[in-house]
């Protein structure tokens, strides 16, 4: 929630339902991955569950972020007014209740997944108006939010919601919330640089690397290990001739690929020992060189993960300002 004005006889405050829109920005891409993956089988057929599953996770993802209002809470002492306003689709519809109606304005908290939190107004005839229809963390935002709330209506301090002024261990773990999210986006540019550095070689070689026949020496499945399991190689040994100076290379795509013994079976079945292909080897260094003219996934999940992650940080940062700025606010009414 975000302060838009605040004057000594208007108060406005703003829910762009933000958790959402990152919960759905997380799942578009997300699902748009799956369906990718579904396309490209590694039998040559459509994977349906995963297409199911990804296009489920693609109309989740668009629906969170298109379809939740944006809601403005608005108090008036010249109008004697509270409006409650929600816009989707440009259609707004507004909610007009007198001042003197408004009895109090509360933090509801619930503790069905862990302990998440709400702001609702209780009127005179205590009906109960939730500002939003879920619960999210973030309670400090959310009380200075209620404090400044209640200040401007002039209500009785509430002991439950406690001091106006942040205490040490507020603001200490503000500060550490932040270095964590810098932390974390540190490690996000990381994986999206390892990403761009891959689509950047991809792509060159792909490009710049110049056709030669090259002649099958030989074929095989080498096995990679490590703590995750096993990966398979697809390795094809072929030698070709530049300038009439002989080389001999084993890559068979552009970028080196390790995935199912299935996928790398199927690759060098498409090689015969003794066969005549064309290859592409590096004008510049002819020694490197591969067989097939295509492209990997591996890059953009590097870039795309990465990248949904650094937006989510950001809208987490973003949060943390206008909690710094809700703190500062509230220190001064207090």
């Amino acid at each position: 929630m975000k302060i838009v004005a605040r004057t000594p006889t208007e108060l406005i405050i703003r829910d762009s339902a933000m958790p959402l829109r990152a919960i759905g920005a997380f799942l578009a891409p997300f699902g748009g991955f799956a369906i990718y993956l579904a396309l490209v089988g590694e039998d040559g057929r459509i994977g349906w569950v995963p297409l199911i599953i990804g296009a489920i996770l693609v109309l989740s993802g668009l629906a969170l972020l298109v379809l939740p209002a944006i809601k403005t809470f608005a108090f008036s002492k010249t109008e004697r007014v509270f409006i409650i306003a929600k816009q989707r689709f440009h259609r707004v519809e507004r909610q007009t209740i007198p001042l003197r109606d408004v009895e109090d304005v509360t933090l509801e908290e619930s503790r069905d997944e862990g302990v998440t939190y709400r702001i609702a107004v209780t009127l005179r005839d205590k009906r109960r108006i939730p500002w939003t229809s879920y619960y999210t963390s973030g309670v400090a935002s959310k009380r200075a939010i209620v404090e400044l709330t209640r200040d401007f209506l002039g209500l009785q301090p509430n002991p439950a919601l406690g001091s106006n002024a942040p205490t040490a261990t507020t603001e200490r773990d503000l500060r550490r919330g932040r270095a964590g999210i810098l932390l974390m986006a540190a490690f996000c540019s990381i994986f999206l640089g390892v990403g761009a550095v891959m689509l950047y070689r991809e792509n060159r070689r792909l490009t710049t690397y110049r056709p030669v026949e090259a002649t099958v020496l030989d074929t095989r499945v080498e096995e990679r290990r490590d703590s995750d399991g096993s990966t398979y190689e697809p390795v094809v040994v072929y030698r070709y001739y530049v300038n009439d100076r002989p080389y001999t290379a084993s890559r068979v795509t552009p970028l080196k690929m390790s995935r199912s013994g299935r996928w790398a079976s199927r690759v060098i079945a498409k090689y015969r020992t003794g066969a005549t292909y064309i290859a592409y080897y590096d004008p510049a260094e002819p020694s490197e060189a591969f067989l097939m003219r295509s492209r990997s996934i591996v890059p953009w999940a590097f870039i795309m993960i990465p990248t949904i992650g650094l937006i989510l940080l950001g809208i987490a940062f973003r949060g943390s300002r206008e909690l710094a700025l809700s703190r500062n606010l509230a220190r001064r009414t207090s």
